[in-house]
């Protein structure tokens, strides 16, 4: 019964599901909006949400072989709003989805069927550790990684870039999402871009909303 009342509620006002915590988010909320669940941290959209638009209007953006892309790795995979839009592009790809969160992953299960999604395995570790400890290969891998509204600086370094850069396929491919809510954040870029150049050779830089910017890169 009280399913069916948030249900219809939610086209009225976003409705607030569940609001629990972690160790590593102090704020996760699952809200129903329009029929729909999303998920949010203190201050920003986790998965589904604003994201899932953010997602959708890039790979309508960016111009992917998706023919060659056989296996994709999500790192910062939340409750696997990217993983759909892959899969809606490519629905025979494998999926590896790293998330951090322990909470994040069980309430994916309970709220957005992670549990059933085809050809994906959900693992629960750090993006950097297990990019330096992989021994796969990927055809594209997708950076969507923040503590609330921050990317951890570790996936700014160029340590990192250059293990990422060892488990990508010749022709492989990186998206990164960095998002720029304010002065400080815009002021990384330039850094960030030369560092992506130095490590991959190429790049390109999308703003595809205000608040973000889309690095996108390709091995050769």
């Amino acid at each position: 019964m009280k399913k069916n009342i948030d249900y219809f509620l939610s086209y009225i006002y976003p409705n607030i599901i569940e609001l629990t915590k972690s160790d590593i988010n102090p704020v996760l909320e699952v809200v129903m909006y329009n029929g729909k669940y999303s998920l949010n941290s203190e201050n920003t959209n986790y998965s589904f949400g604003t994201l899932h638009l953010l997602f959708k209007k890039i790979f309508h953006k960016i111009n992917l072989d998706w023919e060659r892309i056989k296996k994709v790795l999500i790192i910062g995979f939340g409750t696997g709003s990217a993983a759909q839009i892959v899969r809606q592009h490519k629905a025979d790809c494998d999926i590896i989805g790293v998330e951090i969160d322990q909470q994040v992953i069980s309430l994916g299960e309970k709220y957005f069927n992670t549990k059933n999604l085809q050809r994906t395995q959900i693992i629960c570790d750090d993006g950097d550790h297990y990019v330096s400890h992989s021994t796969e290969k990927f055809d594209l891998v997708i950076i969507d990684v923040f503590i609330d509204k921050k990317v951890p600086d570790i996936f700014e370094t160029k340590t990192f870039l250059l293990n990422l850069k060892n488990i990508l396929t010749n022709g492989g491919y990186v998206i990164f999402n960095k998002v720029v809510y304010n002065k400080e954040f815009e002021a990384q870029i330039p850094t960030l871009k030369s560092l992506y150049e130095e490590c991959f050779g190429n790049l390109n830089i999308y703003t595809i909303m205000n608040t973000g910017k889309i690095f996108f890169c390709k091995t050769s």
